[in-house]
């Protein structure tokens, strides 16, 4: 069921979420438009839910509406934590070691290479250093990957999935980013792992649909865009007046929230269609 490397054609966008509800909005959406889907926990949401619970929900939520969706493990550092991923039936795991030297990467994603290939879990790692977009331009340009880094890279491990910093960043843009398109296409040349782009938020469709154009992007994640749709859709509540004492219905606040997301989610979705 987790090889959506093979078994599962075509490219994808990975969501983040963080419980059953914004689960829920991401799967209705890829429900709506017949699409397969990867929902993402990061670390620290990873922490805070009910791993079995997130497991079964998706599981049975995905074959209700005959669709492939898959939870991914985002950014981990520690062993400890991808393990636990690895026991409740996550997917794909992320270790994330690209803050340290190239040999050390290297170490720690063969040992988690080891430990999920036991399980049929798939691995990506990073190579380089995808920033946040608050960073200084000289700095993100600083963290970009190296052909000969990610040569090294992939020829020295066992990765499913390779999460090269090509320019993009983590947040929201507040200038457009400078994307180096000849390192995407040079891997392509020297590599069959698959690239997955971080930073997904805020690229515009044009973009987005030129970053598609490539066979060897295979991943591309959404992060922030889910928490500023989950907002927006609080703030479209408080401005219909739904959060006023005599007018206050969960029910609607929880309708407008979830498809306020479901409705982004659906926008990028479109684009693997185009």
């Amino acid at each position: 069921m987790n090889d959506y490397m093979g078994k599962v054609p075509g490219q994808f966008f990975a969501f983040n979420i963080w419980n059953i509800e914004s689960a829920r909005a991401v799967m209705d959406a890829a429900a709506a438009l017949r699409c397969n889907v990867i929902l993402q926990t990061s670390v620290k949401s990873f922490a805070l839910l009910d791993r079995e619970e997130l497991r079964w929900f998706v599981t049975r939520y995905m074959k209700k509406h005959d669709i492939q969706v898959y939870l991914h493990l985002d950014h981990a550092q520690k062993t400890e934590i991808i393990a636990e991923a690895i026991a409740n039936g996550w997917d794909s795991v992320m270790v994330d070691a690209s803050d340290r030297p190239l040999e050390e990467n290297i170490g720690l994603t063969n040992e988690v290479c080891a430990m999920a290939e036991k399980s049929g879990v798939l691995v990506e790692a990073e190579i380089g250093a995808v920033g946040k977009t608050r960073d200084e331009i000289d700095i993100r340009e600083a963290g970009i990957a190296t052909i000969e880094d990610i040569k090294r890279f992939v020829k020295s491990t066992r990765i499913d999935l390779l999460a090269a910093a090509i320019g993009t960043s983590h947040g929201s843009y507040h200038e457009s980013p400078q994307i180096h398109y000849d390192l995407i296409e040079e891997t392509g040349r020297i590599t069959d792992v698959p690239l997955v782009v971080h930073g997904g938020t805020g690229l515009g469709d044009e973009t987005l649909l030129r970053l598609l154009s490539y066979p060897n992007i295979k991943k591309i994640n959404i992060s922030t865009d889910v928490k500023l749709a989950y907002r927006n859709g609080i703030l479209e509540c408080i401005q219909g007046g739904y959060m006023e004492e005599e007018d206050f219905n969960p029910l609607k606040v929880t309708k407008l929230i979830h498809d306020s997301i479901e409705n982004m989610v659906a926008k990028k979705l479109r684009l693997l269609r185009i």
